[in-house]
């Protein structure tokens, strides 16, 4: 299984069992900082670890990580969709908004997934 299959898997697991988020959720990080370490500007592999650490409450980082494969010319909508979460979350709204614009004239990645993000709670 390859590290972005896998990570999805245990993020999915996260979300459908809260007892193992916690483990879940550390496990598809360290997946996807392993196969980094082999292929570092791998956009698939950047937006999906900016969405783990999202989802763990890791903006500052997952912003440096988005912001990365945004400058690797990524045309992914979750990239750009990621990044104004991240953005949001680390009190830069200028720059998220920015963000979830270009989000919408991308297409989503199928390899790919959105950071969760809760509207109401911002």
């Amino acid at each position: 299984m390859n590290a972005v299959t896998e990570s999805r898997t245990l993020v999915q697991d996260a979300f459908a069992n809260p007892k193992s988020w916690a483990s879940s959720m550390a496990t598809a990080e360290a997946v996807l900082r392993k196969a980094l370490n082999d292929a570092p500007d791998d956009v698939a592999l950047l937006t999906c670890l900016g969405a783990v650490l999202c989802d763990q409450g890791k903006h500052r980082h997952a912003a440096e990580l988005l912001e990365k494969a945004v400058r690797l010319g990524s045309t992914d909508r979750n990239t750009h969709y990621n990044l104004g979460v991240a953005l949001l979350a680390s009190a830069r709204p200028a720059q998220a908004t920015a963000a979830f614009k270009r989000a919408k004239g991308f297409t989503a990645s199928p390899r790919t997934w959105e950071a969760y993000f809760d509207a109401q709670a911002q």
